[in-house]
């Protein structure tokens, strides 16, 4: 069942329906939210309602981009320690092979 949250971000009222397993996820991510548009008030005070939501929401997507980025590069660094230890258990196997 889903229920419905209000949620008050910068004096605006939200009304989100939500599974009741989510409610926490929401929860927590409003207030990191919040926290993040409280940052970007300070920084920039004379930015309007948009403004510091579309300000806000750059600076959370940056630091998800830079995770994928870093995941991309442990991925091709798993890949290429696979390939090798492929390699060396074919190594190995021809060694046997040849006994």
């Amino acid at each position: 069942m889903r229920d419905v949250r209000v949620l008050n971000i910068l004096g605006r009222d939200y009304s989100i329906r939500v599974p009741a397993a989510e409610q926490e996820t929401l929860t927590q991510a409003t207030q990191l939210l919040r926290a993040h548009i409280q940052e970007s008030q300070h920084r920039f005070p004379r930015a309007g309602f948009d403004e510091l939501l579309v300000i806000t929401a750059l600076n959370l997507c940056v630091p998800m981009i830079q995770q994928d980025q870093r995941l991309d590069v442990a991925e091709g660094r798993l890949s290429d320690i696979l390939l090798r230890i492929r390699q060396q258990l074919g190594v190995a196997a021809d060694s046997l092979n040849e006994c």
